[in-house]
């Protein structure tokens, strides 16, 4: 698994790798858990948007995209996204 001989630079030394890459693991699970927060908080927002603008125009979303529209107008996939889990 980890290589057991010494790894060294100039004058000083680490004698095993496990150090760096539980850091480098620590950080990466930071960086990738604060990209999928922004990401979960954009469609958070698109589909707010959504709604917001479907109410405002008496149901019809007029300013939404027609893929968004497309895939919102079920009648199933609205009850399924406002219920939630």
């Amino acid at each position: 698994m980890l290589d057991t001989h010494k790894y060294s630079s100039d004058h000083n030394k680490t004698s095993s790798p496990l150090f760096p890459v539980v850091m480098c693991w620590a950080l990466g699970y930071i960086v990738a858990t604060l990209f999928f927060a922004v990401v979960e908080m954009s469609i958070d927002t698109i589909v707010l948007s959504y709604c917001q603008d479907s109410e405002e125009h008496q149901g019809t979303a007029q300013y939404a995209p027609p893929l968004l529209i497309e895939t919102l107008s079920d009648q199933n996939e609205m009850q399924r996204l406002t219920q939630g889990p």
